[in-house]
């Protein structure tokens, strides 16, 4: 077998192949605009004939950019993630930008030991769903590089600078709040989320802003803090059901603390709808399809990561732009799961 090293051609080559510039060549392979839809595909398809790979690190030293990208989240098992990695990892992917992926499960540690290898891989920037308590210096090893940070549906508190792209957490809870009261509900409790989040602080003034508009009284026991997550969700809404002075309405957290409720109301004997009301905030349209139907406050998932990864983009472009701070608007999805308070 012959060990000898296959030749593939240049950007050079290809252009002079085709008859046009080397620099036409370079648009082509990033898709620019700037380059005609035909001499797009005359260059992709040159590209496939003679087996050109584009050399990411020589052009990294041309451009002062590694096309790499870094994405953390807290919570891969949750469906709307998978939404939104998925509409960040296709949005990246036409600017010629590779996403490398971390889950740090709420945890700091986690968190700092991904930004430690992003570090060392030069990336262009971090999409990040910030744990509790996170201050902005957790990202110093890669800002300082030149690095730069988008905020995905949290954004850490006093972080000005940075962009993010949120929904509107504090209408939401707001929002499914005022539904319960609507519906004669005013024993109602939220379920879920921990301090430390704007997520969380959001939602919980947004939930006590519609008890005060309607003169019901703010009590913090109603604010039963978990994980928002399905065994957490569980052990809180058993928690809150077992009370004497039984509440009649749930504000959840989220879907999966809402899955949650309907499962411990009907171990409990309870009919969700009927005797007792749920809600869940920051759902995807998946929620609709269990039975009965979950009564949801609903933003779209594929949007908000289209909206982070534009963010990221637009700022490697124009680094010295005003901060984008994006918050997508949510609507009430009635379901079964939510009805009139029987006297």
């Amino acid at each position: 077998m012959s060990n000898k090293r296959l030749i593939r051609p240049t950007q050079r080559q290809i252009a002079k192949s085709l008859g046009v510039s080397p620099a036409t060549v370079s648009l082509a392979l990033r898709n620019s605009p700037l380059v005609a839809e035909k001499t797009r595909l005359r260059v992709q398809e040159a590209m496939r004939e003679t087996g050109y790979v584009r050399n990411v690190a020589a052009a990294s030293l041309r451009t002062g950019r590694s096309s790499l990208v870094g994405v953390s989240i807290h919570n891969i098992a949750h469906a709307r993630y998978g939404e939104i990695l998925s509409a960040i990892e296709r949005t990246l992917a036409k600017a010629g930008i590779v996403v490398l992926f971390n889950n740090h499960d709420d945890c700091p540690e986690n968190l700092t030991g991904f930004v430690g290898v992003l570090a060392t891989y030069g990336v262009d920037g971090l999409i990040v769903v910030p744990p509790p308590f996170a201050q902005p210096a957790i990202f110093e090893p890669i800002t300082s590089q030149g690095a730069v940070i988008v905020y995905l549906s949290r954004h850490a508190e006093g972080d000005t600078k940075a962009d993010w792209s949120v929904t509107a957490a504090g209408d939401a809870a707001r929002l499914a709040t005022a539904h319960l009261i609507e519906l004669g509900h005013s024993e109602i409790v939220l379920v879920g989320g921990v301090p430390g989040t704007s997520v969380s602080d959001e939602r919980v003034a947004g939930y006590h802003r519609a008890l005060k508009e309607a003169d019901l009284p703010v009590i913090n026991q109603n604010w039963v803090q978990a994980r928002p997550r399905v065994e957490d969700g569980i052990a809180a809404v058993r928690s809150v059901l077992d009370r004497n002075n039984r509440p009649t309405g749930l504000v959840c957290f989220n879907d999966l603390v809402g899955y949650s409720a309907m499962n411990v109301a009907r171990e409990m004997g309870l009919v969700p709808g009927d005797d007792i009301s749920i809600v869940a905030l920051g759902s995807s349209a998946a929620s609709a399809q269990i039975h009965p139907g979950l009564t949801t406050v609903q933003h779209d998932p594929a949007e908000l990561g289209r909206s982070a990864a534009l963010a990221l983009i637009e700022r490697l472009d124009l680094p010295e732009a005003v901060p984008k701070h994006t918050q997508l608007p949510c609507k009430l999805v009635l379901g079964e799961s939510s009805s009139k308070k029987v006297a």
